[in-house]
């Protein structure tokens, strides 16, 4: 599995599952309500686009194979006005800076969080055969390609992910020399 932290978002279904399901409009409105659950870091003054909106958009770009900011912000733009309108935005759409610049300053860890909840919630319980299967967790340590810490360390993330449904249930940091496995451990207590 590649390092990427795009990678780990995007939806890796074992092959003998059923395709997903159509996302339908109660699916958009339950994203749109999981997002409020994100504190918007921008001064209220001057806030042109919802952070609902942006935060929706992100998400479905992502899904859609987006890997970069800008790819994020082309993935928008190239999107026709019904979506944009779905989306909530009115006439026109953020400017790649102004997308990279809300989500650079978002607390990582609840937006994960938060996705992670609203994926769980969506996905069932995985059934092959009218047999219903138990759930196995793999737990597994990525060096996150690309990213460093303010000091200039690479980032180091331990994920537990559900190989039933292909959803990353939880992530975190972890020191860079530090063993997985008391990590796992003390995240399974909390």
């Amino acid at each position: 599995m590649s390092s990427s932290l795009t990678e780990i978002v995007l939806p890796h279904r074992p092959p003998n599952l059923p395709s997903p399901v159509v996302v339908t409009d109660r699916d958009r409105r339950s994203l749109f309500v999981a997002l409020e659950a994100i504190n918007d870091p921008r001064d209220p003054r001057g806030r042109r686009y919802p952070l609902v909106s942006i935060l929706a958009a992100a998400v479905c770009a992502v899904l859609a194979g987006a890997c970069t900011f800008a790819a994020v912000h082309d993935w928008v733009r190239f999107q026709d006005r019904p979506v944009w309108a779905r989306l909530g935005f009115t006439g026109r759409v953020p400017a790649a800076t102004t997308v990279w610049r809300l989500l650079i300053r978002l607390d990582a860890e609840v937006l994960s969080q938060v996705l992670a909840r609203w994926l769980r919630d969506r996905a069932g319980p995985v059934v092959i055969g009218g047999r219903r299967w138990r759930l196995v967790i793999a737990v597994d340590g990525k060096v996150a390609r690309g990213a460093r810490l303010p000091d200039g360390r690479q980032v180091h993330l331990l994920s537990a992910y559900d190989t039933g449904t292909g959803i990353v249930l939880a992530q975190v940091q972890i020191a860079a020399k530090s063993n997985e496995s008391p990590c796992a451990e003390h995240a399974a207590m909390a």
